[in-house]
C-alpha cells in the first residue's frame, strides 16, 4: 500500500542521505493505515528507519519517515535546539554525550503533530495540509534555509529546489542533484523488481 510512496518520496531517507521525508496519501477513515505503518516499522526498525502519522483526516494521512539516529543528532545540535525552543519544543535534557537515538524525538514529534493540527484546523476544508515552517528541520533542510524562509516569508531566496535556499547555494544544488539521482536509481531498481524496499534501505 505504501511502497510507491516510500520509493517516490522517501528514497534519499531510505538511502541514509536525508534524515526525514514526508508524504500525504489518500485513504478513507476506515482504511487501516495504522496497521500498514506498524508492519513497515516492524520491517524497517532494525535498519534505523521509522514511520509515524503526523496528521489524519477523514480522507488522508500525512506520514513522516525518518532515520532515528540522524534525527536525534539534528535535535541535539545547540543551534537547532535554540531555534525549536522558540516554537515550544522542549530541549533535550540528556547530557551532551548521550548516544540514545530516542533522545527527545518522541516529545518533538508529538509537539510537531500538535503544531500541524493547529495549522490545519485554522484553515477550512478537510484534507488540507498546512505546515509549521520549522518542519524543515525534521526533513533535513539546512537551518539557515529554514530560518531564511521564515524571516523572509518565503520570498527573496537565492535558489529554489526541493526547498528555498538562503544559505549556501552551491552546496544545496549539489544536494538536490544527489537526491534526484538517488530517487531515479531507487525507482528504476524497484520498478524492475531487482530490489525490494528492504533491500534498498541502508542500515544505520
Amino acid at each position: 500500500m505504501l511502497e510507491r510512496y516510500l520509493i517516490d518520496c522517501c528514497a534519499p531517507t531510505l538511502a541514509s542521505l536525508k534524515s526525514g521525508s514526508l508524504f500525504c496519501t489518500k485513504c478513507p477513515a476506515d482504511a487501516c493505515i495504522e496497521g500498514a505503518i506498524e508492519k513497515w516499522n516492524s520491517d524497517l526498525s532494525d535498519l534505523g528507519v521509522h514511520m509515524c502519522i503526523l496528521r489524519r483526516t477523514e480522507s488522508s494521512a500525512l506520514i513522516y519517515v525518518y532515520r532515528k539516529t540522524s534525527l536525534a543528532r539534528t535535535l541535539k545540535d545547540p543551534d537547532v535546539r535554540e531555534f525549536l525552543s522558540s516554537y515550544g519544543y522542549e530541549a533535550c535534557t540528556c547530557c551532551e554525550g548521550c548516544k540514545s537515538a530516542d533522545c527527545s524525538i518522541s516529545d518533538c514529534l508529538a509537539h510537531l503533530t500538535s503544531r500541524i493540527s493547529a495549522a490545519c484546523d485554522s484553515e477550512a476544508g478537510d484534507g488540507d495540509m498546512r505546515f509549521p515552517h520549522e518542519i524543515g528541520v525534521f526533513l533535513g533542510y539546512p537551518l539557515q534555509d529554514v530560518k531564511g524562509f521564515i524571516d523572509n516569508n518565503g520570498r527573496n531566496s537565492k535558489y529554489t529546489g526541493l526547498w528555498k535556499v538562503y544559505g549556501d547555494t552551491e552546496a544545496s544544488i549539489r544536494t538536490f542533484a544527489k537526491y534526484k539521482h538517488c530517487s531515479r536509481v531507487y525507482s528504476d531498481l524497484w520498478k524492475s523488481g531487482k530490489r525490494s524496499i528492504l533491500q534498498l534501505t541502508v542500515a544505520g
